[in-house]
């Protein structure tokens, strides 16, 4: 599942590729992962043209003109690949797709629970799911001081705050691993534990490892709007690498289950 890095990586190369380009038609072929009936969506975002391209957590967000938002969801992962004039696409594969003025095409795929939504002016905030978006964890008011106050009282494990979309916008099971460990924390340590030196190690963490992910072009499988892929598992240092020994002290990593997910992990770094 694309995680804040990936979501980044492709909505700066949508910028790049989109801005300024007019949706000349748009072909629905799964009605369910768009907001509006296929023909009303199409009526929605035909004429409108690409202005900036930004995200909030696992969302890319297409300004169109008049204010209007396409929203764009990868869900359990796929593609939003930019393709020739004279390339067809697959009915059966492609989601959606847009024919742009130039004459290139935009293919939005899914593996499995992705949404094409458009949001008209204002309504981003009241969007059912981009409207419970938690903390963009990369923005200048995401502060140490921040995270201690959201931290304060909760009982659960520190991991289940973190992968918590509401509470935190973006960090999946990728990146979360070597948040944790460059912060020193075990995933099942209770959240409300945490003391100032913690909170702060993790603060930090989060922003490297996020930085870590855009610097390396998003994580395993993800790509840009023309295909390059991420190389971030490549720079993995304790996630997905069970009995190889950790970086800092050479113990080896050991995996563990945390409700629904796998976890990576020191045994002599995080306790």
């Amino acid at each position: 599942m694309p995680e804040y890095p990936d979501i980044y990586i492709l909505a700066r190369s949508m910028n790049q590729a989109l801005h300024g380009l007019t949706i000349a038609d748009a072909q629905v072929n799964q009605p369910k992962c768009v907001n509006l009936p296929p023909e009303g969506f199409r009526q929605a975002v035909v004429g409108r043209t690409f202005r900036e391209v930004g995200q909030r957590g696992k969302w890319a967000l297409a300004t169109l003109d008049g204010g209007y938002t396409l929203a764009l969801n990868l869900g359990m992962g796929g593609e939003v690949r930019l393709h020739r004039a004279d390339e067809t696409p697959d009915p059966t594969r492609e989601r959606v797709v847009f024919r742009l003025s130039d004459g290139t095409q935009l293919w939005i795929h899914f593996w499995w629970f992705g949404s094409v939504h458009v949001v008209p002016p204002g309504q981003l905030n009241t969007h059912p799911q981009i409207g419970k978006l938690g903390a963009d964890p990369m923005a200048e008011d995401f502060t140490p001081q921040r995270l201690a106050e959201m931290l304060k009282g909760r009982r659960g494990a520190i991991k289940k705050y973190l992968l918590d979309q509401s509470f935190i916008a973006g960090i999946g099971n990728v990146y979360v691993q070597d948040i944790l460990w460059h912060a020193r924390l075990h995933p099942l340590l209770p959240a409300h534990t945490l003391d100032t030196a913690d909170v702060e190690r993790l603060h930090g963490a989060i922003r490297r490892v996020l930085e870590e992910g855009i610097r390396w072009g998003g994580g395993p499988g993800e790509q840009d709007i023309w295909g390059n892929k991420g190389t971030y598992h490549e720079h993995l240092q304790v996630g997905y690498r069970t009995g190889k020994p950790c970086p800092a002290c050479g113990t080896p990593v050991e995996e563990l289950r945390v409700g629904s997910t796998t976890s990576y992990i020191c045994p002599h770094c995080q306790v």
